[in-house]
């Protein structure tokens, strides 16, 4: 090799610690922005959620001030669970007047907490349900330092089924998740651990978190993904406990054997429909599939609450 090659090679050599050390410190920032918890807002200026906004002020000028009399006088109660790995989660709880077997848990997505499904648990306790709506871990008034991408959360909904079940022995849950809140519900009706799931409403799920995490730097960012995604896979383990490969309904959904109704906006530049119609190939239950027209990410009932309300208990009274 000649001296001035040898020079080169050595001088890369002796650069790759650096250089891989300022990446890892790069990944290690774009982990705790993302993963930790903590306000969203910068993230999702990142990202045209235009569509969404308008939808969420509509719905609040149209149904706000009955959404907000019936949080406030209807029968309800607040608690913490203890969750998988002793972590505490923030749950509200609408109880019936008159005893029903019938219960929902209505589960947010990503960067959110229960107060914006405020919309579906009314919806679901106008229809008779008992309904539970948790905080995530790392979210609202759960504790957790991290957000658990469905992977941690499905342990910590099976944790509320189970006492669900053991204050109501002849229970029938239902199991509704938006976003991220569909993915981790989708992962716990695979287990259902606690025998009592009766039906799922997967609303705008993403197929894994590893594909979503690598939508989104690619198409919001415009920068290749890898080996991102797999660098951050190495830290969430080691920080957060769980692996963001393993976060991924697509190879859990085709255990599910209650009725799933899957649901996405046409129109969701978040999450692509896309990965819907996977999770509904894959699925071997029984199930059917809404795709609303002109509705952005996680909007669909806000965009069109007739059809969608409509196609959601109408799938529910066949799944009784």
């Amino acid at each position: 090799m000649k001296t001035r090659t040898k020079l080169a090679v050595t001088g890369t050599l002796l650069l790759l610690p650096a250089v891989a050390a300022e990446l890892y410190s790069e990944i290690n920032y774009i982990f705790s922005l993302v993963m930790g918890r903590g306000d969203k807002l910068g993230l999702s200026g990142c990202i045209d959620l235009s569509r969404e906004e308008k939808a969420i002020e509509k719905e609040d000028k149209r149904e706000g001030k009955n959404i907000r009399y019936w949080k406030k006088y209807a029968r309800h109660t607040q608690c913490y669970v203890k969750g998988y790995n002793g972590t505490a989660i923030y749950c509200k709880v609408y109880i019936q007047k008159e005893y029903t077997n019938k219960w929902v848990l209505v589960v947010h997505g990503y960067g959110g907490n229960g107060d914006i499904m405020d919309y579906a648990s009314k919806k679901y306790y106008d229809k008779g349900y008992n309904v539970v709506i948790p905080d995530l871990r790392g979210h609202g008034r759960s504790h957790g330092g991290y957000i658990g991408m469905g992977s941690l959360d499905r342990l910590d909904i099976a944790e509320i089924t189970a006492l669900i079940v053991k204050g109501d022995k002849n229970a029938e849950i239902i199991l509704h998740g938006v976003s991220m809140g569909a993915a981790a519900v989708i992962m716990a009706a695979a287990e259902n651990k606690c025998g009592k799931i009766k039906a799922v409403i997967a609303d705008c799920s993403f197929d894994s978190a590893n594909n979503i995490i690598a939508y989104q730097i690619s198409h919001t960012f415009h920068i290749m993904p890898y080996p991102i995604v797999g660098l951050l896979d190495i830290i969430c383990r080691r920080k957060a406990g769980f692996s963001l490969k393993k976060s991924a309904p697509i190879n859990e959904v085709s255990k599910i054997h209650m009725p799933i109704l899957f649901i996405h906006g046409d129109k969701d530049s978040l999450v692509p429909t896309k990965m819907t119609y996977r999770l509904y190939k894959k699925a071997k239950c029984r199930k059917d599939i809404l795709i609303c027209k002109n509705a952005g990410h996680g909007v669909s009932a806000l965009v069109d609450g007739r059809g969608y309300w409509s196609k959601v208990f109408e799938f529910l009274d066949k799944a009784a």
